[in-house]
């Protein structure tokens, strides 16, 4: 299974065809995977009128939840980043650890995540 970030998400929702290319060439077996952060992010960026099309999406995902061991993760990245000059928000940080630390591929549209050198890593374009 793979997780997904909340770019590829938002296109999802939208109706992006390419979104769902790559959803569907990455998913697996398994339902849709995200970080309960990115929960957080959809629900705080939808409006009104798409809050049930929100609420669809959460009836077939799977939650990872952010955790001791996701946030462990997340602070190893960060000093590995720091220690290189580079940097990623606070909630990239903890929506890759968050998917990195359940063992799961972490699938995004974000280049910055290639800083991170890591093959459980799918940036998409």
């Amino acid at each position: 299974m793979a997780v997904f970030d909340t770019n590829i998400m938002i296109d999802y929702l939208n109706g992006s065809k390419k979104a769902a290319d790559i959803v569907d060439k990455n998913q697996g077996s398994g339902p849709i995977g995200i970080a309960s952060i990115t929960g957080y992010e959809l629900m705080k960026g939808i409006g009104d009128a798409d809050k049930e099309l929100l609420v669809t999406l959460f009836k077939r995902v799977r939650v990872y939840n952010m955790d001791l061991s996701a946030a462990w993760v997340a602070g190893e990245l960060y000093k590995k980043l720091k220690a290189s000059g580079l940097k990623l928000s606070e909630a990239d940080l903890l929506i890759v650890a968050t998917a990195l630390s359940n063992g799961e591929t972490f699938v995004t549209q974000d280049r910055d995540f290639k800083r991170l050198g890591t093959e459980k890593i799918v940036v998409v374009e």
